[in-house]
């Protein structure tokens, strides 16, 4: 019996490991196992559920004993305690001897199988790999890190089968591991160039290995693993099915002892359940209060025995779940710190697609509380419509509760809605969440990419342009060859020879002209070297200056154009002018030259100078001053009468610059580019056919010199210079400076002389203004006093008799009883429409009474502007003068403006109150006359410690720049002929300077003008108005 039980034992052991092993994670994944290294770790679950058999019955004993003991039932006790203590000791043989066969089985046959499993996948995937690299499926990075991890693990596998397999093979086993054992010596080599070919990325090499080289690998390795595992499987086999037998009969032995340990433990049940009931009530009421969260209670009663240490085990429960919880609350704020802390929107639907979480950054996007969105359907809120207004149906929605429950979502071309009623464009993914097998809701995680649209629209801009620089590249490419075209159609019909050569001077291209000029046939000259057209005395010039140039970049012609002498067909030779640049075209150097003939212009110039030597002979027997000057500013020719003149020979002013040599500094550069300018066609400045300027002499002196000019031309009509004759006027000059000095002096006295009797002028007519005004108001004073007075009598009088007629009215009553003068006196107040005249009366003698106050208003005014009386300083007060003069000339400006006053409150001021009033006059009548349609007029006063001002604006029509100068000028105006003498602003201008004060103006065309006059709060001392006086002299000289 004791054999059958060991049997059933290893045959559990064995069927639940292996059991085991097939969900082992680690053999799962591929990875090579070392059974040694973990001794019993795949056959501990097996372990645990063999060996938990014998628990019941251990825990059942010791409950037996006790109850025994306390029930008085020894012998029962001894009897359930001998064959239970059988079956335990049986049951723990039999597992332990279970575990040692279980491990042996694993150690000998699983754990070499599952290494050589890892060698076959491997090379298997490193297969797949290589494939993937050939069809752009993966890179070939990828496949180095796998082959470096085969290249690590494919021999440590392989040492680990050897280790436990050595001295355990088979004749057919030791085969194949000899040629295996054979093939790990040449691995990695092959392995090494394997990776320089991934390095390198010559798929057509390993494409090469895969055809050719891998069948080795196929034929040394692979084959012969997958023929061990098979062979080992076989082996794992044949051991499973033993312990398959051996499992049969112990399960027969194991339900004979089960019967006899049922019938003993039958006897004690009752018992045995009511103890253990009561036990159960205890822990049951424990788990309920753990259950409801109630993890502080401790379970009252002893911890010893079983009992006592599953109530042990509780209250450590209670307390390792109270930790849990406050792990879990801990946890679940770090997370929400989380969700709170991230920039992209977050939120969570339950299973109906309700929100019931929103993070910050969605409140944040969006615009609403997460109180406003918790409860509510997403797609409504802000997901209800397309980015063009369209409304957007929720069945479409990928957002819905229904789409999300089924399947992840994600979409990078959606808009949401903000709660202001804005849209902006997103990017989301959506998850469901699930809980076991159900559905419980979803998670949607969105960002705005709001400024990732606008980079694409700038890139789609860009490449935009892109393609319009392209068309317009093709367009100028098209140009390109017109132009071409064109220029090689000029070049053949140039006058001048333009050839080009190469580095080693052969000539590459020339035009016709060159042909013509060198009298060469095109065939002579293609290909030639250009040493050909040159003396033979200069051609090693020639090849020495091209050769410096090419080695040092130095040299004397580029750029410029030299004189020498070509060579024709005929060995003649003729005057060229060479004219030579450089270029490069693809790291090669070519040279350019324009050449001319110049057998025309030589002749030409000698026939010149022949004319010019006779002509110096006429020339020199003149008294003025002949000179020619050529295009460059140089002289070529002058007469004996200038050379005595800037007591110079002929041959130190012959080459000379004459601009620079003979102008005086203040005038060279100006009259230098008016001469270059006459030259080129273009008058400008002083020079022309006539002017005068002066000269600088050898001996420093100044001479003044009227010149007549003229233009030469060479046969073609090309000006090449100019001739000038020239008179000195030195003396005749001085005359007329001193004639003009004194025609300015008699214009500045005539102009004071004016000035002052337009002062007198205008204080004649203030003095008659004033003598006017203050005979008119005495005359109109006396008849408006009795008129006043008369008036107040009339109303004395006229209230009487309404007082009297009211008396009349209250005899009414009497006249009732006679008719006929009842109704005449009737008849009399309406005809005379008494009531009306009852109440007008008063009124129109209020109004009368109130234009007499007003004329005797506007009297004082006129006395207080002309103020006749007080011509001398005193204190005076701005405002009120301003007020007096706004009255004087209101009927003028009621009918145009409006007039709004801003008035600070100034001080008084000591000035000629008379004359202030007429600066004050001038400027409210030009702000009226200033004002074309209906205006304003607004008028500021204000002060500072040391002065005082008084603003007129006006919203007129304003001063053109140009005139805003010129204004305060004697005599300018911008008003029609006959409206303005032009002396308003002058005389005002000088009567504040003479006050020691002054005015400005601002202007803005169309807008208005604003005048400002300052004064200093008291007089300047008498030197101050003095030197003010001066500066006013200096400046009306100016204007």
């Amino acid at each position: 019996m004791t054999k059958g039980v060991l049997s059933d034992r290893v045959r559990f052991g064995a069927t639940v490991t292996a059991r085991a092993q097939r969900k082992d994670p680690d053999e799962q994944s591929g990875r090579c196992v070392d059974p040694r290294s973990k001794p019993g770790a795949r056959s501990a679950p097996a372990l645990r559920r063999v060996g938990a058999l014998p628990v019941l019955p251990r825990a059942g004993l010791v409950m037996m004993v006790k109850l025994s003991i306390r029930q008085g039932l020894w012998l029962f006790v001894v009897l359930g305690a001998l064959t239970l203590s059988s079956i335990a000791g049986l049951g723990m043989w039999g597992t332990w001897r279970g575990q040692e066969g279980l491990r042996q089985v694993l150690e000998d046959e699983v754990g070499p199988t599952q290494n050589l499993i890892v060698v076959d996948k491997e090379l298997t995937h490193l297969r797949a790999q290589l494939y993937g690299v050939l069809n752009d499926d993966m890179s070939a990075a990828g496949a180095r890190l796998h082959l470096e991890t085969a290249r690590r693990d494919l021999p440590r596998a392989w040492a680990l089968y050897r280790e436990a397999t050595a001295g355990e093979a088979t004749a057919d086993e030791q085969h194949l591991v000899d040629t295996i054992e054979a093939a790990m010596l040449w691995l990695p080599g092959f392995a090494y160039g394997l990776d320089e070919l991934l390095a390198r990325r010559d798929l057509a090499a390993i494409a090469t290995v895969l055809k050719e080289d891998w069948w080795a690998v196929q034929l040394q390795v692979v084959i012969p693993v997958r023929q061990l595992i098979a062979l080992q499987e076989g082996h794992v086999a044949e051991s499973y099915a033993a312990a398959q037998a051996v499992y049969r009969k112990a399960l027969l032995g194991d339900l004979a002892l089960l019967l006899i340990g049922l019938t003993l433990l039958l006897v004690f049940s009752r018992l045995l359940l009511r103890y253990i009931g009561y036990k159960l009530d205890v822990i049951e009421g424990a788990l309920l209060r753990i259950g409801q969260g109630d993890f502080g209670t401790r379970v009252k009663g002893s911890h010893r025995g079983e009992f006592g240490r599953i109530l042990l085990a509780l209250d450590r429960t209670a307390d390792t779940l109270r930790a849990d919880r406050e792990a879990i609350t801990i946890l679940q704020q770090r997370q929400a710190s989380i969700l709170e802390s991230m920039v992209e929107g977050l939120y969570g639907t339950d299973a109906e697609g309700r929100m019931n979480y929103v993070n910050t950054a969605a409140e944040r996007l969006l615009g609403w509380t997460a109180v406003e969105m918790l409860g509510k359907r997403p797609h409504a809120m802000f997901h209800h419509t397309h980015a063009d207004g369209s409304p957007y149906p929720a069945a479409e929605c990928p957002l819905s509760g229904a789409r999300l429950r089924q399947e992840p979502s994600a979409s990078t071309d959606e808009v949401f809605w903000r709660k202001d009623g804005s849209s902006f464009p997103v990017d989301f993914a959506g998850s469901p969440i699930v809980a076991g097998e159900r559905t419980v809701g979803a998670v949607v995680v969105f960002r705005d990419i709001s400024e990732r649209r606008s980079a694409e629209r700038a890139r789609q801009k860009l490449l935009a342009e892109l393609h319009q620089r392209n068309e317009q590249l093709t367009v100028t490419e098209d140009q390109l060859s017109r132009k071409e075209e064109e220029l090689r159609s000029v070049l053949d019909n140039l006058r001048d020879g333009v050839i080009t050569i190469d580095e080693q001077g052969l000539i590459r291209s020339f035009n016709p002209a060159i042909c013509s000029i060198f009298q060469q046939p095109a065939e002579a000259l293609s290909d030639q070297n250009v040493t050909m057209l040159i003396p033979s005395e200069l051609r090693n010039t020639h090849r020495h200056g091209l050769a410096r140039y090419l080695a040092t970049g130095e040299t004397h012609v580029l750029g410029k154009t030299v004189e020498l002498e070509g060579l024709r067909s005929d060995g003649s030779r003729f005057p060229i002018e060479l004219s030579i640049n450089a270029y490069s075209v693809r790291g090669k150097h070519f040279y350019s030259g324009i050449i001319r003939d110049s057998t025309a212009r030589k002749e030409a110039e000698k026939a010149l100078r022949n004319a010019l030597d006779q002509a110096q002979e006429y020339l020199d027997v003149a008294l003025a001053v002949i000179v020619v000057i050529d295009c460059d500013l140089r002289v070529r020719m002058i007469n004996r009468a200038g050379c005595e003149l800037l007591r110079l020979s002929e041959s130190e002013i012959i080459g000379a610059n004459w601009f620079d040599r003979f102008v005086p500094e203040p005038q060279r550069e100006s009259l230098g580019d008016s001469f270059r300018c006459w030259l080129a066609g273009r008058p400008k400045g002083v020079i022309g056919a006539h002017n005068q300027n002066d000269l600088l002499t050898a001996d420093g002196r100044i001479r003044r010199v009227l010149w007549s000019n003229a233009l030469l031309r060479d046969s073609s009509g090309t000006v090449t210079g100019t001739l000038s004759s020239g008179i000195d006027i030195t003396e005749q000059h001085a005359a007329e400076l001193q004639l003009h000095a004194s025609i300015e002096h008699l214009t500045e006295l005539n102009r004071k002389l004016g000035e002052a009797q337009n002062q007198l002028l205008q204080a004649e007519k203030m003095a008659s203004i004033g003598q006017l005004a203050a005979g008119v108001a005495h005359e109109i004073n006396n008849p408006v006093g009795f008129v006043n007075s008369n008036l107040g009598s009339l109303r004395d009088e006229v209230n009487s008799l309404l007082q009297v007629i009211d008396a009349y009215a209250a005899a009414d009553t009497v006249i009732a009883e006679h008719p006929a003068l009842r109704d005449a006196i009737a008849a009399a107040r309406e005809a005379a429409d008494l009531d009306y005249v009852r109440d007008d009366v008063g009124t129109l003698i209020d109004e009368s009474l109130e234009g007499l106050q007003r004329v005797r208003k506007i009297v004082q005014d006129l006395k207080d502007f002309s103020r006749v009386d007080t011509a001398e300083w005193q204190f005076a007060n701005l405002e009120a003068g301003l007020d007096s003069t706004l009255n004087i000339v209101w009927n003028e400006i009621k009918y145009k403006a409006a007039v709004h006053k801003e008035y600070a409150g100034v001080p008084e001021v000591e000035c000629i109150p008379a004359q202030i009033n007429q600066i004050l006059l001038n400027l409210l009548v030009n702000a009226a006359h200033a004002i074309e349609q209906r205006g304003t007029i607004t008028l500021r006063t204000g002060f500072d410690a040391r002065q005082v001002w008084v603003e007129v604006e006006d919203s007129g029509k304003g001063i053109a720049p140009g005139n805003l100068e010129r204004i305060f000028e004697p005599f300018f105006t911008t008003k029609p002929v006959g409206q303005g003498t032009g002396l308003g602003l002058s005389l005002a201008y000088g009567i504040a300077k003479r006050h020691g004060g002054r005015i400005e103006v601002s202007s803005e065309v169309g807008r208005g003008t604003r005048f400002r006059l300052l004064l200093p709060s008291t007089r300047p001392p008498a030197d101050a108005l003095a030197a003010t006086a001066a500066l006013t002299s200096v400046d009306d000289q100016q204007h």
